[in-house]
Formats: C-alpha cells, structure tokens, sequence
C-alpha cells in the first residue's frame, strides 16, 4: 500500500467509513453559503396564524420572531412579507420595515405599493384631529358619518345620538356635500345606518343626498364600504364624522381604503382627551385595520376579511 492510500484509509477510518467510501467524503461548504430550513406547508400556514393572532393580541415582538422564522424557510411568502413590512413599521424598525418592502416588490409589486401607500394613509391619517365645529365644504367633498349602535328599543345610543347631531350641522353647512352613513350594528330589523338615514331626513336632509351603507360591522369594513360609495359618486375626499375618540383610527383607515380626508367633525364628547396625536404604541388597532383592508388573511385556511380597491 503506498504513502497516499495509508493516508486515505486512515482518513475514512477517523470518519468511521470504508476504504470503498472514502469517494463519498462531502465537499465542504464556503463558510458564506447559507441552507433554508426545510419546513412544511403546514408548519408555515401555523407560523402565518400565530403571528396574526399574536398581532391582534398585542404581542407583536412574537408575532415579528414568527415572520422571521416563516421567512427564513419561505422568503417569497409575500403576505408575510407584507405583515413585516407593516409591522416593523409600527414597531418603530423603519430599516426591517424598508427591507420586506424591497423584497416584496421582488415578489409582487402590486402589493408592494398597496402595502406602501397604506403606511403612508396611517401617518396621513392619525394627524386628522376631532373638530366639533363644522367647515364649508363643496359638493365635491363628501361626507362620511360611522354609526355606533342602537338601544334594545332600535333607538339611536346616547354616542350614535352624538354622531347624528355633528354630521346633520356638518351637513347643513356642506349644504352640497353627499353623505355616506356606515353601519351594520342591528336590533332586531332595525340597523343603525338605516335609522340614522330616517333621523337626518326627518331632520331637513334631502334623502337624495343620503346613501347608506348597512353591511359594514368594523371600523375598517366601513372605510370599504364608504370607498365604494365614494368612487361611485366621484367625489375628490370627504370629512369624517365620529366620536373623537375614533377620529384618528376612522380618518388613517379611510385614506387606506383610498378615500382622502380633508378634516374631522366630532361631537365635544371626551374632546379634549383625543386632540394629541397618540404614539404608536397607541395605534396598534389601526395597523390591524390595514392588514384587514388589504385582504390580508388572518387565517390561512379562510379567505381574506376586506379587500380594498
């Protein structure tokens, strides 16, 4: 046996191999070359719902480490690409946030600028302050009013009371301006967009000029449901109308659903508690809003809740 072949049988016995196997010995791999996690379909449907329950429950620094393990086994998930992006955003990691969105337009570039314009409507948005006194307006400028319920009776709550009273001034004043009334909270037969409708008309408001609504059970499926209105009409943007405390959340998902908004009429309800901003940490309903209006499942085995134009 010469020198090399000593020299090879040693080599397969420090491995525990045969002198037959020493042909078999892998290459070893630049110390750069990095290996995907194998994962299944269904382990990464499972690490998709748990990051979507753990963002609607608050936990997103979970919910971003279930992305991360998602993506590193998927990097071309692109609805997870999108949470990231969206998340990271809310989270304050503008450099995260910019990188799923560059790898996103990789992926799908439709969605890439639905993902970033929907960013750019909250930091729009969450600036539209509560005003209880109402501003003139063009018929170009429609007006959208959120309901808030009804008593037992399919009577207005004391807060969807509130609402009527503000959007019927803000009407009055934009005595041009359409209204758009949202809201699919029922009692009975009764819905409040409808019973809205009938107040304002018994209240002097041309029911040409009222289209309702009635099918909207969220915050978000209202701005969907106000944007098809709204594109129907072919109005330019509209004043929201609610409680000041949903101002900033109504107004962020509205521009969103792609429907600008110029201002805010509110009642003077908890007025002066909602005229600051409030911080991102405070906006976590919003950011789930927006992964609703995209059509962002929350579930991988149910289809999308909201899907915006």
């Amino acid at each position: 046996m010469t020198r090399v072949n000593r020299a090879l049988v040693a080599a397969a016995a420090a491995i525990g191999m045969s002198t037959g196997a020493v042909a078999l010995i892998p290459t070893v791999m630049n110390a750069s070359t990095t290996v995907s996690p194998v994962m299944s379909g269904t382990d990464v449907a499972s690490l998709y719902n748990a990051a979507q329950l753990q963002f609607r429950r608050g936990e997103v620094p979970l919910g971003l480490n279930a992305l991360r393990k998602l993506l590193a086994a998927d990097p071309s998930d692109t609805d997870a690409l999108a949470l990231q992006a969206i998340w990271s955003n809310y989270s304050g990691d503008s450099r995260l946030s910019q990188a799923a969105l560059t790898a996103l337009g990789t992926y799908d570039g439709p969605l890439q600028v639905r993902v970033r314009d929907a960013l750019a409507g909250i930091d729009r948005g969450v600036v539209i302050g509560p005003n209880p006194v109402p501003g003139l307006h063009a018929k170009g400028t429609g007006i959208v009013v959120l309901g808030a319920g009804l008593n037992a009776d399919g009577t207005p709550t004391d807060e969807t009371a509130s609402r009527l009273f503000a959007v019927w001034t803000q009407a009055i004043v934009a005595f041009e301006s359409p209204v758009i009334i949202s809201g699919g909270a029922a009692v009975g037969a009764h819905r409040d967009a409808d019973v809205m409708r009938t107040w304002l008309v018994d209240h002097g408001i041309a029911a040409t000029r009222i289209h309702v609504d009635s099918a909207a059970a969220t915050v978000a499926q209202s701005a969907v449901g106000s944007a098809g209105i709204f594109a129907k009409l072919g109005l330019a943007d509209v004043v929201v109308v609610t409680s000041p405390d949903q101002v900033r959340r109504a107004a962020a998902d509205l521009f969103v659903a792609g429907v600008p908004v110029v201002s805010a009429t509110t009642s003077t309800r908890e007025l002066i508690g909602n005229l600051a901003v409030p911080a991102k940490v405070d906006q976590r309903t919003i950011y789930v809003d927006v992964t609703d209006i995209l059509g962002l499942p929350s579930d991988r085995l149910q289809p999308p809740v909201l899907t915006a134009a």
